[in-house]
């Protein structure tokens, strides 16, 4: 791959300077940007297509992809390498959602580029999408924004900024070719079954979407701009697309008989391998949609994921904690001893938080999540709460979650009592083991010592001593037998993690 050097914009304030970087499943997309006046402005966008989704029909990155996955890494990191963790966010999508191979790459990954991959979820993905065409195309109707990935497409309806329906299902361009259109062979019968594959895949959604009555539709993906332009190849400006165009596009490859006869003065030669996928997996969605025609925009997932850093970097609005207040509001969970819960966790970490590297943003974020949510589950039952917490936390839709961040957060609420299944801390991209294990600790630590539901905060200060947590303890309940035969209890649970609690 061609080797991208700095540019001259990088020698300024980088202060000023937000990233994000997509790692799609056709292709790896960076953006970099900054604030003026309240309004992001785009600097600069590097692409580089990898072909990550390659493979992925046998559930695993292929060799291929993986090192070109690596290398396209390599170069984004030139371009980040004086950026502050805090002004860069990568997000991960289908690919990386599903391959059997994704934490190795990760890990690998996690070489190169020294910040956080998230893996987020394709609801997550569709309303990211949603957000970065609703910055740069604004429309006050409702519309619908369709994403053709590598790995997935994506269906976000919404009116302003403000998205209602998000889907996302497992058919995309790279995919769609390497499962119907296997060695580049392109028959009647074979678009007949990628068409009629992914209509069986949206015909369960297609009737909700249909009712939206939207009255925009918009193509954010580089396939339909691919597509677009290929159909369109002397437009200046405008490149809508029919269905009827889409049919005779079909026709035309279908002339060809195989890829490897599409001139590559019309087509993009990388996009080439999985055009035909893209184009089955457009046509079956706008003829089970009704849809006539659609626009192709420039914005999509990355400039999404831009604004939101912004608004959480530079203005200080993290839509994560809106999501928790959401959700203890509609779960109608003690606010009360939420607040207590926190105050401790906040003492705790006056004492524990740098030695256990636990004072990180994100990490605060999440044990916040946790002293606030811990009790969503008493609405099912106030026996096995801790259950029923874990469960929901794990299957809501949490706008702004890495799926890695809400695994954690719905394990900080599945063990915040209780026995603890140490298996369950592992198998995670984002954090390791032992810091998932000690945030556990401070969650427990924190609700036992408010148990009583008392105003008065019973835990003075926490020092570390080994392995083992030191509480200065006052007020009346400094000498309660009940807190002391409760602290002996939870040595017996927190032996598995390898700590114990003792008191002055």
């Amino acid at each position: 791959m061609t080797e991208t050097t700095h540019s001259d914009w990088l020698k300024s304030d980088n202060r000023e300077h937000l990233a994000a970087l997509d790692l799609g499943s056709n292709s790896f997309h960076l953006i970099i940007g900054r604030v003026i006046e309240g309004q992001i402005q785009p600097i600069h966008k590097f692409k580089q297509r990898v072909s990550l989704a390659e493979g992925l029909v046998n559930k695993g990155i292929s060799v291929e992809a993986f090192e070109r996955g690596l290398d396209a890494l390599s170069q984004f990191a030139m371009h980040l390498r004086d950026f502050s963790p805090e002004r860069v966010r990568v997000v991960a999508t289908h690919t990386l959602r599903e391959a059997n191979n994704r934490k190795k790459f990760i890990h690998a990954a996690r070489q190169l580029l020294p910040f956080p991959i998230e893996v987020i979820s394709g609801r997550e993905e569709a309303r990211l999408i949603y957000l970065g065409v609703a910055q740069a195309v604004p429309f006050r109707g409702v519309r619908l924004i369709i994403d053709i990935g590598g790995g997935s497409t994506e269906f976000a309806v919404g009116q302003g900024e403000i998205p209602e329906i998000l889907l996302s299902k497992s058919f995309g361009s790279l995919v769609v070719s390497e499962r119907f259109f296997a060695k580049g062979k392109i028959t009647e019968k074979r678009f007949h079954k990628a068409i009629l594959s992914v209509k069986q895949e949206l015909e369960p959604f297609s009737k909700q979407l249909k009712r939206a009555h939207t009255e925009q539709v918009l193509g954010t993906s580089g396939t339909i701009k691919a597509l677009a332009k290929w159909i369109n190849p002397n437009a200046d400006g405008d490149l809508t697309i029919t269905l009827h165009q889409l049919h005779q596009l079909r026709d035309k490859l279908l002339s060809l008989k195989n890829v490897a006869q599409i001139d590559p003065t019309e087509v993009e030669a990388q996009r080439i391998p999985s055009i035909v996928g893209g184009l089955a997996v457009l046509i079956a969605v706008c003829e089970e949609l009704n849809i006539d025609r659609l626009s192709p925009v420039d914005a999509a997932l990355r400039e999404g994921v831009l604004f939101e850093l912004a608004e959480q970097a530079v203005f200080h609005k993290d839509i994560r904690y809106k999501t928790i207040q959401s959700m203890a509001a509609r779960y109608q969970v003690d606010d009360a001893q939420a607040q207590r819960v926190w105050a401790s966790v906040e003492c705790i970490l006056q004492g524990l938080g740098k030695a256990w590297q636990l004072n990180t943003p994100d990490i605060k974020l999440l044990l916040a999540g946790a002293s606030g949510l811990h009790e969503v589950g008493m609405n099912i039952s106030s026996s096995g709460i801790q259950k029923h917490s874990g469960y929901i936390l794990s299957n809501a839709y949490m706008p702004g979650f890495s799926s890695d961040e809400q695994r954690v957060l719905a394990l900080l609420c599945r063990y915040f009592r209780k026995k603890i299944i140490v298996d369950d801390l592992s198998e995670f991209a984002q954090f390791d083991h032992l810091t998932v294990a000690r945030m556990i600790v401070v969650v427990r630590l924190a609700v036992l010592l408010n148990a009583s539901r008392q105003t008065h905060n019973v835990l003075h200060s926490v020092k570390l001593k080994g392995s083992t947590l030191l509480l200065k303890l006052q007020g009346p309940l400094a000498k309660s037998a009940i807190l002391e035969a409760d602290i002996a209890r939870e040595n017996k649970y927190l032996s598995v993690l390898g700590y114990q609690l003792s008191t002055d």
